[in-house]
C-alpha cells in the first residue's frame, strides 16, 4: 500500500506542471474593448448627460473610451490645420475627466476634419510645412492628455494622403518631446497598415476595420480569419501589439458589402441583429489572432443616442452593446 501511495504522489507531482501549462495555454486571451466617443451637440463634455453616457458605456462592458477630437482644415491642399471649435483644450479636458469618473481608461484619438472630404484625401501643398503645423496644432491637446495622466494618444487617424511623406520622424519626435506616454497612428485599413513604413516610431500598430464581407456567415468568417491573420503577421514583423482602433458596422440591411458608407450615402432598413452578430464574430476572430484591443465605432455623449429605429453605426441602446462585454 505504501509503495502505491508513493507512486501516486510522484504521478501527481509530474501532472501538476502539465496542468499548469495547459491552463496557461487555454486561458482567455488578454484584450480590452472600448468605443470611439463623439461629443453630441446637446450633451457636451462636462454635462450630466455626458457623464451618464460614460457610465452607461462602462456598464455595457467597455474598459476603454477613445475620446475623439478634431483638427480642421478647409481643403485637402491646405497647409494650416487648426483645432476644431468642439475640440479646444478645455473641452477635451472635461471629456477626459468624465471618462475617468466612469472608471474607464481614456485614450485621446485625434482626427482630421476636411469639409466634404474624407481625411485620407489630405494632400497638402507643402507636406513638411503641414506636418509642422499639424504638430503645433495638436500640442495643446497633447499637454492636456499629459496633465490628465492619459496613457496613450492616437496622434493621427487615417491620413492616407501623407503616409508616404517624409515628415513622420520629425513629427513624432516633436510629440514625444512633450509627452511621455504611448503614441499610436490609426491606418484606415489593414492593407494600408501593411504598407505604412513608420511603425517603428510608434508603440502600437492600430488600424480601422471596415472590410467588405459576404452575406453568408461561413464566407464572412473566412474573410475575417484571413484579415486577422494579416494583422497578426504585421504585429510580429514590427514586434508591436496590434489594436483595431475603429471597428464598425451599421445596424441595417445590405451594409456588409459597403460597411464604410454612412446613412447619408446609403439608405437601408434597420437590422439590429446584423450589427450585433457580425461584430461579435469580428471580436472573436480578432482576439483569437492576438489583437490586444478593439475600439468600436461609435458611442455618443448623448445617452439617448441610437435606439431600435437607428440604422447608423452607434451601438447605443441596441443589441450591439453586447459586443463590449468580454
Amino acid at each position: 500500500m505504501g509503495t502505491r501511495k508513493v507512486k501516486w504522489a510522484w504521478l501527481l507531482l509530474l501532472l501538476v506542471p502539465v496542468l499548469v501549462v495547459a491552463l496557461f495555454l487555454l486561458r482567455p486571451a488578454s484584450y480590452w474593448t472600448g468605443a470611439n466617443v463623439k461629443m453630441s451637440a446637446d450633451a457636451p463634455w462636462g454635462s450630466p448627460a455626458a457623464r451618464e453616457s460614460m457610465a452607461r458605456l462602462a456598464h455595457a462592458g467597455a474598459s476603454v473610451a477613445m475620446q475623439v477630437a478634431f483638427a480642421w482644415q478647409p481643403t485637402p491642399e491646405s497647409d494650416t490645420p487648426v483645432l476644431g471649435a468642439d475640440s479646444q483644450p478645455d473641452v477635451v479636458r472635461a471629456g477626459l475627466k468624465d471618462i475617468k469618473a466612469a472608471g474607464l481608461e481614456p485614450i485621446l484619438k485625434i482626427h482630421l476634419w476636411i469639409p466634404w472630404h474624407w481625411a485620407g484625401q489630405v494632400a497638402p501643398a507643402h507636406p513638411a510645412l503641414w506636418f509642422r503645423n499639424y504638430a503645433r496644432t495638436i500640442l495643446p491637446l497633447v499637454a492636456v492628455a499629459r496633465e490628465e495622466g492619459v496613457a496613450t494618444i492616437v496622434i493621427a487617424t487615417e491620413l492616407r494622403g501623407v503616409e508616404k511623406a517624409e515628415g513622420w520622424p520629425d513629427f513624432v519626435k516633436t510629440i514625444r518631446a512633450a509627452y511621455p506616454g504611448h503614441l499610436a497612428y490609426d491606418a484606415d485599413n489593414p492593407e494600408q497598415a501593411e504598407a505604412f513604413q513608420h511603425w517603428d516610431l510608434f508603440d502600437v500598430i492600430t488600424t480601422s476595420l471596415y472590410t467588405a464581407l459576404p452575406d453568408d456567415r461561413p464566407g464572412r468568417l473566412r474573410v475575417m480569419r484571413d484579415t486577422a491573420g494579416h494583422l497578426r503577421a504585421l504585429g510580429q514583423r514590427w514586434q508591436r501589439p496590434v489594436w483595431v482602433a475603429e471597428l464598425g458596422l451599421r445596424s441595417g440591411q445590405g451594409v456588409l458589402s459597403r460597411p464604410w458608407m454612412s446613412p447619408e450615402e446609403l439608405k437601408v432598413p434597420v437590422d439590429l441583429n446584423i450589427q450585433r452578430d457580425v461584430l461579435e464574430d469580428w471580436r472573436t476572430v480578432l482576439v483569437r489572432h492576438g489583437v490586444r484591443g478593439i475600439s468600436f465605432w461609435c458611442w455618443y455623449t448623448d445617452p439617448r443616442a441610437g435606439g431600435p429605429d437607428d440604422s447608423d453605426f452607434t451601438l447605443q441602446n441596441k443589441p450591439g452593446e453586447a459586443v463590449l462585454k468580454k
